[in-house]
């Protein structure tokens, strides 16, 4: 119910009996006024290198002390892929009633989120988190992709493809190639993907069928490879033929210890 001095509403924080202010006004046990707070939670960004609070503005609450304000969050996320986060915490400065909980939450390696909630304090505030964060440097490997066979009569070349430096991961491998003539004449192959183990009889054809950009993936989690080559193929001799060049790239993803990583090597033919 407002409370008015002549026409003039009484707002929050205007009521005073001399100097001092009054908080509540009561007629018998009614309450006929009650002095709203504002609450204010600002934010200090001290997360460290290669991660960042994504959102640093303040936020603000008024209302009736000791009333629950609607929650909120804030992320904490890494800036690039040279890290893992580990955790993040909010420190607070200037809760002197206790009313503010934060809360940690997520696992993964790429963000965080603290989640704000609480109460509005029986007098005006400011609350100050500073938020910090915890991380791990992940290591690089090196990948390899080249040479590691031979060349045919059909003008195929087989490159080696892997990495080194320790680790699991999956590894992925795609050709690019020029998409001038897709076959020979006659008749030829078309510029393509094969992955070669032992031998030729033990090849698998990627992209025979479908002119689409082929590509192979491993299973998950395997090792560094020993013997896994492939064939970034152009098209054998025979016919009329132009210069191209093909690319094999091959890439293996981020874990809790590596980076994720992507290498590449091209290879030209000519007519």
């Amino acid at each position: 119910m407002p409370v008015y001095k002549g026409t003039n509403e009484v707002t929050s924080g205007n009521l005073y009996k001399g100097s001092t202010e009054i908080q509540d006004g009561y007629k018998a046990t009614d309450s006929f006024y009650v002095n709203e707070v504002t609450l204010t939670i600002t934010f200090i960004d001290n997360t460290g290198s290669n991660i960042s609070l994504t959102d640093a503005s303040s936020v603000s609450f008024t209302g009736v002390p000791g009333t629950s304000w609607t929650s909120f969050s804030r992320n904490v996320s890494r800036t690039n892929g040279t890290v893992r986060i580990t955790s993040a915490t909010g420190s607070e400065s200037g809760d002197t009633q206790n009313i503010l909980s934060i809360v940690q939450s997520g696992s993964g390696r790429v963000t965080r989120t603290l989640t704000f909630s609480g109460t509005l304090p029986t007098v005006t505030q400011t609350i100050t988190v500073t938020v910090t964060s915890t991380s791990v440097n992940l290591q690089t490997r090196t990948l390899y992709v080249g040479s590691g066979g031979s060349s045919s009569s059909e003008l195929i070349t087989i490159g080696r493809v892997g990495w080194s430096g320790g680790g699991n991961g999956t590894i992925s491998v795609t050709a690019n190639y020029d998409a001038g003539q897709m076959y020979a004449s006659p008749p030829g192959f078309p510029d393509g993907l094969v992955w070669q183990g032992v031998s030729s009889g033990n090849s698998k054809w990627f992209g025979e069928t479908d002119i689409s950009v082929p590509n192979y993936q491993s299973g998950s989690n395997v090792s560094p490879p020993s013997s896994l080559n492939f064939i970034n193929k152009v098209n054998q001799t025979g016919g009329s033929q132009t210069s191209r060049t093909n690319t094999l790239i091959v890439s293996v993803e981020e874990t809790d210890v590596y980076q994720a990583q992507t290498a590449s090597a091209s290879y030209t033919r000519t007519s």
